[in-house]
C-alpha cells in the first residue's frame, strides 16, 4: 500500500497542493473577508452579491469571493510554468527527460497549439492579479451580470458550436442574440480564461509583452482585441484598476498554512493515514 501511494504522488503534475476550502454558499456571512495580503484559499459554489449594499461594498464582496479563486488558479499555473521551465533546462543541458515529462510537454504543446516546447512558456506565464480582477469586474458587472450569476462566466467568453453547455442572452447591445459559455464554478471560468489568453492568436502580442514582463498598462494596451470596444476597452480597464486600487492585489498570496509540499515526508504520511482511514470506514 505504501509503495502505491509513493508512486502515484511522484506522477502528479504539481509539487505543491493547495488545501482548498470548498464552501457551499447559503449566506453572505459565510464569505471570508479578504482583509490583508494573506488569503485563505476558499472556493464558493456560487456568486452572492447583496443588492442592498453600497457600490463600494458590493465591489468588495465580489473581490472577496473571486480573489481566492484567482490566486488558486494562478498558483497552479505557476507550478505548471515552473515545471515546463525545469524540463526545458534539462533538455538544453543535453540530458534525457522522463517519459512522464515528455508526455506532459507534448500534451500541452497540442492543447495550446504551441508548436514548440519553448513557446509553451509564453503561453502559460501568468499575468498580474489586478488585470484578471479588472477584466472579471468589467465583463461581469462586478459579479451581477446574468452570465456571471447563472453560468459563473466572469469574462464574457462566448460559446462555440462545439460547447455542450451554454446559456443565451436575449439580446446584446447591438440587438443580436449571443451565446456564452456556462461553467460549473468560478474557478473553472478563471482556468478557461487563462487558457483562452494562452492559446488564442488574437493575444499573441499580449503574451509576448507578458513574457517580457512589461508593466500592466503596456499589457492592457495589447488587449484591444478582447472586446469590440477596442481601444475604449483598454482605457476602461486602466480606469477600473486605478479607481478601485486593484494594483495592491498583485502582492496578495495564498496563506502558506494551506499549502503542502508533496515531496515532504509528512505529506506522504498524511495521505497514508487518509487511505487507511477511508478503508476502515468502508469496512
Amino acid at each position: 500500500m505504501i509503495s502505491i501511494i509513493f508512486a502515484s504522488c511522484d506522477e502528479l503534475d504539481y509539487r505543491y497542493e493547495v488545501r482548498v476550502q470548498n464552501i457551499h454558499l447559503d449566506s453572505l456571512s459565510q464569505i471570508i473577508p479578504v482583509n490583508d495580503s494573506i488569503v485563505i484559499p476558499a472556493l464558493y459554489d456560487t456568486l452572492l452579491i447583496n443588492d442592498l449594499l453600497t457600490i463600494s461594498e458590493k465591489k468588495q464582496q465580489f473581490i472577496n469571493q473571486i480573489l481566492p479563486a484567482i490566486l488558486i488558479v494562478k498558483f497552479k499555473e505557476q507550478q505548471k510554468y515552473d515545471r515546463i521551465n525545469a524540463i526545458i533546462s534539462i533538455i538544453y543541458k543535453g540530458d534525457g527527460i522522463t517519459k512522464n515529462d515528455s508526455l506532459f510537454l507534448d500534451s500541452l504543446v497540442i492543447r495550446y497549439d504551441a508548436g514548440t516546447y519553448e513557446n509553451l512558456l509564453s503561453r502559460l506565464k501568468p499575468h498580474p492579479t489586478s488585470l484578471v480582477l479588472a477584466q472579471a469586474a468589467f465583463e461581469s458587472g462586478w459579479g451581477q451580470s446574468r452570465f456571471a450569476m447563472e453560468g459563473n462566466n466572469l469574462f464574457g467568453i462566448r460559446a462555440t458550436p462545439h460547447d455542450k453547455e451554454f446559456q443565451k442572452s436575449l439580446y446584446d447591445r447591438r440587438g443580436s442574440r449571443v451565446s456564452v459559455k456556462r461553467y460549473n464554478s468560478v474557478s473553472e471560468s478563471i482556468e478557461h480564461y487563462f487558457f483562452t489568453i494562452g492559446k488564442n492568436q488574437a493575444y499573441r502580442s499580449f503574451r509576448a509583452k507578458r513574457f517580457e514582463e512589461a508593466n500592466i498598462y503596456q499589457l492592457i494596451d495589447e488587449l484591444h482585441k478582447y472586446s469590440i470596444k477596442g481601444d475604449d476597452y483598454t482605457k476602461m480597464l486602466k480606469q477600473i484598476i486605478i479607481w478601485n486600487d486593484l494594483l495592491k492585489y498583485d502582492s496578495y498570496k495564498i496563506d502558506e498554512n494551506f499549502i503542502s509540499d508533496k515531496k515532504c515526508l509528512c505529506y506522504f504520511t498524511k495521505k497514508l493515514i487518509e487511505v487507511i482511514s477511508l478503508k476502515i470506514n468502508n469496512e
